[in-house]
């Protein structure tokens, strides 16, 4: 029974009593208060199930606020800003190899590159994040985790160029900063930017921006490539070239 329900039934009882003390102190006789207490009680009943279906209505679903909120969170734990360091690979010169090759023998190169590139991202305790034609994308706990990965890749990749075997110059990029992780990946200008350095990099060289060899530290050496006006990035940036052979 509602509130409402409850005050209209005490009033209706209240009145109720009223005409029978007066019934009997005018003497009796036909008892008259049967009628108004016969439709004032209907009028209670009434009230009654109208209030009881409105209360149901109201508490038989679960709120519905909730669940949006709870996604909101879900999404939010599941796009965090995080401050990462990236690393591009890029084959130089891989259209003409592919040309020169036919697509078959440049699917087997293909195939092992990437092998000997994600066998260095474990050893450094990188996570490949995605391909883009023949390169690839890497994330890293540290500068220096990706900068040494880097060095790797570069001296196994000439090791094998120097046994006679066919193998193309890599370009290498390496910049740190803040980017979005959603579902595994990571999106933002941290990931633009690391590419457009690599594609500042010569045929062997591995740039870096200034961020990250502001976390190298021993004996990593580099040389200063100054400030670089980058495609797409609004004002130039400070890179850095790692001495490597």
């Amino acid at each position: 029974m509602t509130r409402g329900t409850q005050i209209h039934l005490r009033i209706y009882l209240t009145f109720v009593g009223f005409f029978v003390a007066l019934w009997a102190l005018t003497g009796g006789g036909y008892f008259w208060p049967v009628w108004p207490a016969l439709g004032w009680g209907l009028a209670v009943a009434t009230h009654g199930i109208l209030g009881s279906g409105r209360k149901r209505r109201h508490t038989g679903e679960p709120p519905r606020l909730p669940e949006p909120v709870a996604s909101r969170k879900a999404a939010d734990q599941d796009h965090k800003r995080r401050w990462v360091t990236v690393m591009f690979t890029d084959l130089v010169g891989s259209t003409s190899l592919n040309e020169a090759l036919g697509d078959e023998e440049w699917s087997r190169f293909l195939a092992q590159h990437r092998v000997l590139v994600r066998g260095a991202f474990l050893e450094r305790g990188g996570t490949e994040v995605g391909t883009q034609g023949d390169g690839l994308l890497a994330r890293f706990a540290s500068p220096a985790d990706a900068v040494l990965c880097a060095i790797d890749i570069q001296r196994r990749i000439e090791e094998d160029r120097g046994s006679g075997t066919l193998v193309p110059r890599l370009r290498i990029g390496v910049h740190a900063g803040e980017a979005v992780e959603s579902d595994g990946d990571i999106v933002g200008r941290v990931v633009n930017l690391a590419a457009r350095v690599t594609s500042e990099a010569s045929p062997g060289e591995i740039l870096i921006t200034e961020p990250v060899a502001d976390q190298l530290v021993g004996r990593i050496e580099l040389e200063d490539r100054g400030l670089r006006a980058l495609r797409g990035v609004p004002q130039p940036r400070h890179l850095l070239a790692v001495r490597w052979s």
